[in-house]
């Protein structure tokens, strides 16, 4: 009788679990931010939860869990629950950088399933106002006139900015001497004050200021800087924006991984959601589970040639 009464457990169980996943989402979720309040990121991610707790009728909250580069959160999602109420909406930098210029890893990136991607985060090459560098032509003939001797900033060793401008380097046959600074907010007033020759900020962070861009380091003309060449103009194919998007437990339920998608797909519609992200000059640009994570593969055998060729090390 015990035996039958234990397996009746299991089965209801089982039973309920698989209601609750054919329902969801029916109860709070909770959306990690692994950086600090306050920027673009942020600001993405709240408004992406207005919009998804508006159409699903549940809550979704931002949780700020910042640290070592995005790597606490992650590994909180790595060693949390798998039922899909437990989110990270991130940039992919944890995923796609940290694993080349981390000695130990705190997470197995393989516990990690791209469920979609949401904007991206598109950088420039800029210059403040009075620099005599006009265009990026006249940048590249510069660096290639004084080797070495062009000062940069970016945001930090191992940054989306960095690694695009070895690539820059690397296919133009240049070399730029790298500031690393703590974000753009300390890269900026450095850049508008001259101290170094260009910046590579996010076209976000640049809007309304006196800059001039040389460049957007994407594939597409950007509406926050509609005069500015794309890179891929100058021969360079190679350069990824900032990838943004919503990750789980990769052990989490496939339906659940389904209704996700569609959550997101319908989210990024929103005339809301493309309101704000227009106001942070952001681009808001949907992927599936399966396009996610191959878009994050390919970004991530980049990032190893380059870090190779950049000879970053570890720490």
């Amino acid at each position: 009788m015990q035996k039958i009464y234990i397996v009746f457990i299991f089965i209801s169980t089982l039973f309920t679990s698989a209601i609750g996943q054919n329902n969801f989402p029916n109860k709070k979720i909770e959306l990690i931010l692994p950086y600090a309040a306050g920027g673009g990121v942020d600001a993405m991610a709240r408004s992406f939860s207005r919009e998804a707790s508006k159409l699903t009728n549940t809550q979704w909250i931002v949780i700020n869990k910042d640290g070592a580069g995005g790597l606490i959160g992650f590994t909180m999602l790595a060693n949390g629950p798998i039922d899909g109420y437990t989110l990270i909406f991130s940039p992919a930098s944890p995923l796609v950088v940290a694993p080349f210029l981390t000695k130990s890893m705190p997470f197995e990136v393989n516990k990690i399933q791209p469920v979609c991607q949401v904007f991206e985060n598109i950088f420039t090459l800029a210059v403040r106002a009075e620099s005599k560098i006009k265009t990026f032509n006249d940048l590249i003939k510069t660096a290639k006139e004084n080797p070495g001797k062009i000062n940069y900033g970016h945001a930090g060793t191992g940054s989306v900015p960095h690694l695009s401008v070895g690539i820059i380097e690397k296919t133009l046959g240049v070399q730029f001497n790298a500031i690393p600074y703590r974000g753009d907010g300390q890269l900026l007033p450095q850049l508008m004050a001259g101290d170094v020759d260009f910046g590579v900020p996010a076209l976000s962070s640049i809007i309304g200021r006196n800059l001039r861009v040389l460049t957007v380091l994407s594939g597409q003309t950007q509406a926050g800087a509609p005069e500015a060449p794309t890179i891929t103009q100058f021969g360079v194919a190679s350069v990824t924006p900032g990838l943004n998007g919503i990750y789980a437990n990769s052990s989490t339920p496939l339906n659940v991984i389904t209704k996700l998608e569609e959550i997101c797909a319908k989210v990024v519609t929103q005339e809301d959601f493309i309101k704000t992200a227009n106001t942070l000059a952001q681009t808001p640009s949907f992927l599936n589970s399966h396009q996610f994570t191959k878009k994050i593969e390919e970004v991530s055998k980049i990032n190893a040639e380059i870090v190779y060729t950049m000879k970053l090390e570890k720490n």
